[in-house]
């Protein structure tokens, strides 16, 4: 219990290092809280301008929940990893240093679903792409990467390639991501959501 939990508090406090926030107040001297959408993920890093600055943050944010996950995963099982790296997730989108208010939680979850499951992982990220081209708003794109991952973990549990826990857990994750993105949904709905 004591191992839970001391990684859920890694896990949480790794996920809260604010990437876009720090690169754009170094680099584009703006403070993302005050700017754009007011988060400090990838896509509000995007509406600076600064497109190299807005890969550089999608980076960080994927690969410091990869890395993390496979650091832990190396010394631990399978469920501690999983917490950690929900936990993660969590600390991105209720960062403590920002006082809870951070990024949507995307490309966190992405590199905690690249490490368990790379190939949906890296096909979802094309229909994440594809959609972002073709529609142009962010929201639309980010849950499109949710639905698609979602749909091909189910039929990875078909087959008997992925386990009904993780299947549960990645349901788990998905949903939570569509709760970041709440007021993003009621803007779609509306017809309100602004393009990149």
């Amino acid at each position: 219990m004591a191992n839970i939990l001391l990684f859920c508090i890694i896990g949480y406090l790794v996920g809260s290092i604010p990437f876009g926030y720090i690169y754009a107040k170094i680099f584009e001297k703006i403070d993302l809280r005050e700017f754009g959408s007011n988060s400090t993920g990838t896509t509000n890093v995007f509406r600076t301008g600064n497109k190299k600055l807005a890969l550089i943050t999608l980076l960080s944010d994927t690969l410091k929940a990869t890395i993390l996950v496979f650091l832990v995963n190396f010394f631990h099982s399978e469920t501690i990893t999983m917490l950690t790296g929900f936990c993660c997730i969590l600390g991105h989108v209720y960062p403590i240093w920002l006082g809870f208010k951070g990024g949507k939680g995307v490309a966190t979850m992405a590199g905690v679903f690249l490490f368990f499951s790379p190939i949906s992982t890296l096909i979802s990220v094309v229909i994440w792409g594809i959609a972002a081209k073709l529609i142009k708003i962010s929201s639309i794109a980010s849950l499109s990467f949710g639905i698609s991952f979602l749909v091909l973990n189910i039929i990875q549990f078909v087959k008997g390639v992925t386990s009904l826990y993780f299947l549960i857990y990645s349901i788990m994750v998905i949903c939570f991501i569509f709760h970041t993105h709440k007021t993003n949904i009621k803007r779609i709905i509306n017809q309100e959501e602004k393009k990149l």
